[in-house]
């Protein structure tokens, strides 16, 4: 069984994301794409329809020609319907980002609350449910409170790159507000504070071990877009090969345009598809941040051990 209550530091961190992977990966990803499954379909078909469109569309744009303007009369003419699409989308992305984010913390309560993977997805529906919302009150203060402060804070450090001093800050800051904003969401779900409290508490866990936290959170995100380049790069190097190796007859030429925005729409649905599935180790690595801080802060194994004696 997976020890969550333990005192960590960087290397465990990165190392106990993995181990947690190998023990449980299977019935974590199993009750994930169950839950997830249907709503992942949704996305990837509506955003292949919509990349589609949106090369299509594009390529009709002919800068030498009067339909430049293509794009200004379309968008006058059809102003409601893009204005309830693109609210449909908002919905819908926030509600995705919601479960994708709420699993993890659920299942890890679930797991320590059982002694282990003894539940599956009806339990952690049903925990969903009954969190909705207080998971909602905090994604509307994350996006309405939260985020505009972290805008402010990159907006700085983004001017101070130019001297130079501001391009390590930023280089931290992008991991540190992940960091913060996931162990406050940790905490949220798992205690009875308020959400405000709950930031208090999350930016207090990050700040007592501030580079090892973050550092492991680093890793994993290099880990991540390591792997999305491989995964995505190949098959565009060789939609650009066959573009340019076409002939220059308007046939093939037509022929090799589709099938290079065919490609490209493909990996950029695939590339969204992986940023949601990916996004899991992150927050399992914030997963056992968090129970390691618990741990640090209030010798938890102790009482989770004598748990486990009775529960045997």
């Amino acid at each position: 069984m997976f020890t969550l209550f333990k005192r960590r530091n960087f290397g465990d961190y990165v190392s106990d994301t993995f181990v947690f992977f190998k023990e449980n990966g299977k019935h974590y990803f199993k009750n994930y794409f169950t839950i997830s499954g249907p709503m992942l379909l949704i996305l990837v078909a509506t955003s292949y329809f919509l990349f589609q469109v949106y090369f299509d569309f594009f390529l009709k744009i002919d800068p030498n020609s009067n339909n430049s303007e293509y794009l200004e009369s379309y968008l006058a003419n059809n102003m409601p319907m893009v204005v309830l699409v693109a609210l449909g989308l908002l919905l819908f992305m926030i509600l995705i980002s919601m479960l994708s984010y709420a699993i993890p913390v659920i299942y890890f309560d679930l797991y320590q609350k059982n002694n282990g993977k003894s539940f599956g997805t009806k339990e952690i529906l049903s925990q969903f449910k009954a969190n909705f919302g207080k998971i909602l009150v905090f994604f509307l203060v994350t996006i309405f409170l939260i985020t505009p402060l972290l805008m402010v804070v990159f907006t700085l450090l983004f001017l101070l790159c130019f001297i130079i001093v501001g391009i390590p800050l930023i280089l931290f800051a992008i991991p540190t507000a992940f960091c913060w904003v996931t162990l406050s969401f940790y905490e949220y779900l798992n205690t009875d504070k308020g959400v405000f409290q709950s930031y208090g508490n999350g930016f207090k866990h990050l700040t007592k071990q501030y580079f090892p936290i973050v550092g492991s959170c680093m890793v994993i995100y290099i880990i991540i877009q390591v792997t999305m380049t491989i995964f995505t790069m190949i098959p565009y190097m060789f939609g650009l090969i066959s573009f340019f190796t076409t002939t220059e007859d308007g046939i093939n030429n037509n022929n090799a345009v589709s099938g290079l925005t065919l490609i490209m729409t493909v990996v950029m649905v695939f590339s969204l598809l992986m940023s949601y599935i990916l996004n899991n180790l992150l927050l399992v690595n914030q997963g056992v941040v968090f129970y390691s801080r618990q741990e640090f802060d209030e010798n938890k194994s102790a009482d989770f051990s004598i748990d486990l004696i009775g529960s045997e």
